[in-house]
């Protein structure tokens, strides 16, 4: 039987690096280069990972549509394969090297779909460049802002709520990374998958990850949000848990923004199917 779950492993393994198998670099400045993904062809889709987070976690919508669309990820700067940098880690940078990514590869008509704080990523962009090269957007699962109040608006929590997850940040950094990653997916995950995605988050030096995180909490790009949906195509996917406040927030907000459910903040991974087919659907609307 060893033998047999030492070739289930390696199988596992193969299947969680394919998503470093077509990787390339771009260079932003001297010291900072991005790793990126780039193929198929047709109307670009460009997908962004979340805090600390990489590439490689998009691979089954890499798989999927790279068949239909030119399927571009990459791993934001400190994050995963890209240069490690000692200061500007905020999703204001990470915005600025989005558009340095975009011009580079000459990229026009954009489906920008950022995951969680990738979300940040394009917030920040949208309020440096509008929506220049952008077709369509998608959000999963994250607000303009995570501090404010709970009764009222879209977010995740007050301060006091973000106590404890920064005193692990600060202190056991790879016991909370467990913890994000339980968090993320509505089922467990076994034991070498759940280490896999725990190891791309490390990636991140724990510098960056508190800047980062940092940034997160004091954002606020609520003004970037008002009345998206008017200009290009918008779509908001929310969890369960608070698909209606973040719906009726959104319908006062963004009136013309389309949202839909999530089954948790990383279907595209565990329910990669029901997800693809969703982003399908909005990609064939108008």
């Amino acid at each position: 039987m060893r033998w047999i779950k030492s070739i289930w492993v390696i199988g596992l393994c193969a299947l969680t690096s394919a998503g470093y198998a077509q990787g390339d670099y771009l260079q932003v400045r001297e010291g900072l280069s991005l790793y990126y993904e780039d193929t198929g062809t047709g109307q670009p889709l460009v997908f962004i990972p979340g805090w600390t987070m990489t590439a490689a976690f998009f691979q089954k919508q890499k798989a999927h549509f790279q068949d239909t669309h030119r399927f571009i990820s990459y791993d934001p700067r400190s994050q995963g394969r890209s240069s490690k940098v000692v200061e500007n880690n905020t999703y204001a940078h990470h915005a600025s090297d989005l558009r340095h990514l975009l011009e580079t590869l000459d990229l026009e008509d954009v489906v920008l779909v950022g995951w969680s704080s990738g979300c940040l990523t394009m917030y920040a962009y949208l309020q440096q460049y509008g929506t220049d090269r952008i077709d369509r957007l998608v959000f999963i699962d994250e607000p303009p802002k995570w501090i404010g109040d709970t009764t009222s608006e879209w977010v995740y929590g007050t301060f006091e709520d973000y106590k404890g997850s920064l005193r692990g940040l600060l202190t056991t950094r790879r016991q909370d990374a467990y913890g994000v990653v339980d968090w993320m997916l509505a089922d467990p995950v076994d034991a070498v998958t759940r280490t896999w995605m725990v190891d791309e988050m490390m990636k991140t030096p724990s510098h960056a990850a508190l800047s980062l995180y940092v940034d997160g909490m004091i954002a606020d790009y609520t003004d970037v949000v008002q009345g998206l949906g008017s200009d290009v195509s918008t779509l908001f996917l929310m969890r369960e848990s608070w698909y209606e406040a973040g719906r009726r927030w959104l319908n006062t907000t963004a009136p013309l923004a389309k949202t839909e459910r999530l089954s948790s903040h990383a279907m595209f991974w565990e329910n990669p199917r029901t997800f693809n087919e969703l982003l399908e659907r909005f990609l064939a609307s108008r």
